[in-house]
């Protein structure tokens, strides 16, 4: 079914179902739009993300899963309102040989030049459990794709996943992902999922490309004991320092945030600090890492979720104002349950942290705005009925794309534009 028919099955739908969520692009009492489907009606749609221009260009990225197992990764364009800038297009070159999960989205970024960078991992036919972590590079706005570059330069089947993108100042292009080349083997029952296997420690791998994401450096390893299911972040600041972050697995199975930075772009790494001592002990995954920002003047920003014994469970927040040598101690944001990654921006004075909460009626997208000292000026639930957000800035639009349950069991894409100033 071509993208034309989907729209205008879903303007039918939205005829038959007008007091219900819908995939058409209305006016709410505000003013505001509200959000818009951006997958397909007749998919099953997960693990979005999303990217914004400095012209206004919203890109959204998408997996599509296929009841056979497989899966393609989409991207679309849209204005600040959610309008569609053009048709959604396939990154993976053979149908169906992405792979992803819940925790383990694509991950999209745009350089100054407006070429479009996406991070994406491939299934290894020879082993069900296997995957390779790849690049592909748009630099038609978002038309076409060229051939992508695969990124690990190990030839061991294992996995190459929660990876992370950043694209610094100079264009170059810097990929940080988990890896399972110096792991055990996997064995054939260990591999009937791309996740719940996980239980061995991972290691923080990472790779740069000067020329536009055409080759990629030598590998390098930057961390050990790694928490296996726990999405990885990067950031670049203004003076070049690269930061990464990823959740260590300390003595004793504690949980903790941990960040490296490199000030000569991407050869060396400062060794790892633990951000919080959250006291978290958990024989398991939390399938949930942190965010970074850097602010224009070099304060890095971070926060994550923790449920450890020091304090309540709920999203934190830290600052680092030395380069990551030292962080301050933490500040709670809000208080609950929180799935997946929560999401931190810079918004105005200050910034603004999304995520899903799990408290009260089901899951929804939250948000608060926080001060340049960390505190919270307020917070408020943005979108109901929703998961795993992703969320871009661009000039005075905050854009959230979302997960919603859809038809039959399936699953949806939506985004949300709101203006950047709370409700």
């Amino acid at each position: 079914m071509s993208k034309k028919q989907r729209e205008f099955g879903t303007i039918m739908l939205c005829v038959l179902l007008a007091f219900a969520v819908s995939g058409c692009t209305r006016q709410g009492q505000s003013g505001q739009p509200e959000a818009v489907r951006v997958s397909g009606v007749d998919v099953d749609a997960a693990e979005p993300a999303i990217a914004t221009a400095s012209d206004g260009t919203v890109y959204v990225a998408w997996v599509e899963h296929h009841p056979d197992g497989g899966a393609d990764i989409m991207l679309d364009r849209f204005d600040t309102t959610g309008k569609s800038k053009g048709s959604e297009v396939r990154i993976n070159p053979q149908a169906r040989e992405g792979a992803a999960w819940r925790g383990d989205p694509p991950s999209v970024a745009v350089a100054s030049d407006g070429a479009i960078y996406v991070g994406w991992t491939a299934r290894v036919a020879a082993q069900p459990h296997a995957t390779d972590l790849y690049l592909s590079v748009s630099r038609d706005q978002g038309r076409s794709f060229e051939r992508p570059v695969k990124v690990n330069d190990d030839q061991k089947l294992g996995a190459h996943g929660m990876h992370s993108l950043a694209i610094a100042a100079d264009g170059s292009v810097y990929l940080a992902w988990l890896d399972e080349r110096n792991s055990p083997p996997v064995l054939a029952d260990q591999g009937k999922t791309n996740h719940t296997h996980m239980e061995e420690n991972q290691e923080l791998f990472m790779a740069y490309s000067r020329d536009g994401g055409k080759t990629f450096s030598t590998n390098r390893r930057i961390a050990g004991d790694v928490c296996p299911c726990c999405k990885t972040s990067l950031a670049v600041a203004p003076d070049a320092r690269i930061y990464a972050s990823w959740r260590q697995v300390l003595p004793g199975n504690l949980r903790h945030i941990a960040v490296a930075s490199s000030s000569d772009q991407g050869q060396t790494f400062s060794a790892p600090q633990i951000v919080s001592d959250d006291r978290w002990m958990l024989a398991g995954c939390p399938v949930s890492g942190s965010s970074l920002s850097v602010s224009k003047d070099g304060v890095l920003e971070i926060v994550w979720y923790s449920a450890g014994e020091v304090g309540p469970t709920g999203i934190y927040r830290s600052e680092s104002r030395d380069g990551g040598q030292s962080f301050a101690p933490r500040q709670l944001i809000a208080e609950g349950l929180v799935q997946g990654t929560p999401v931190l921006l810079p918004h105005g004075n200050g910034s603004r942290a999304i995520w899903q909460s799990d408290q009260g009626s089901g899951a929804h997208v939250v948000a608060a705005d926080l001060d340049t000292r960390g505190l919270m000026i307020s917070t408020y639930r943005m979108e109901t009925n929703s998961e795993l957000p992703a969320a871009s800035l661009v000039r005075d639009q905050i854009q959230i794309a979302y997960v919603r349950p859809a038809e039959d069991n399936r699953r949806s894409v939506w985004l949300l534009s709101k203006a950047a100033t709370s409700d």
